[in-house]
């Protein structure tokens, strides 16, 4: 029996996201909007619709949590939305912290590779 490997998810801000090459990202915001099977996230750069489906448990989430949402990448006529695979609370992570860290790792893989 064959078995088909899943393409990593990438990890992106909203605004670097791109429906026509991006297929699964890794984000991390503020929920801003909640329904019963989907919801608004921002990073602080841009915000996306979130759609998930019904085995997800989005229970210990709420309006103002922080979460982290695995997903697969969907054009829409807004531009784009996630169609969520996994979403995470993570109330307990600094996200300005966070976004330090990915700003550094940017800067130095750029550094590594220029001549």
């Amino acid at each position: 029996m064959d078995f088909q490997k899943r393409l990593p998810a990438v990890e992106k801000s909203i605004t670097e996201i791109e429906a026509e090459k991006d297929i699964r990202v890794k984000i991390v915001g503020k929920i801003v909007d909640l329904g019963s099977e989907s919801f608004v996230i921002d990073d602080g750069k841009g915000t996306v619709h979130v759609t998930t489906d019904p085995e997800i448990n989005m229970e210990n989430l709420k309006v103002g949590d922080n979460a982290r949402v695995t997903g697969r990448v969907f054009a829409s006529e807004s531009g784009f939305e996630l169609r969520a695979e996994a979403v995470q609370n993570v109330n307990g992570i600094d996200t300005n912290l966070l976004k330090k860290v990915r700003e550094l790792e940017k800067s130095s893989y750029v550094s590594d590779i220029s001549p």
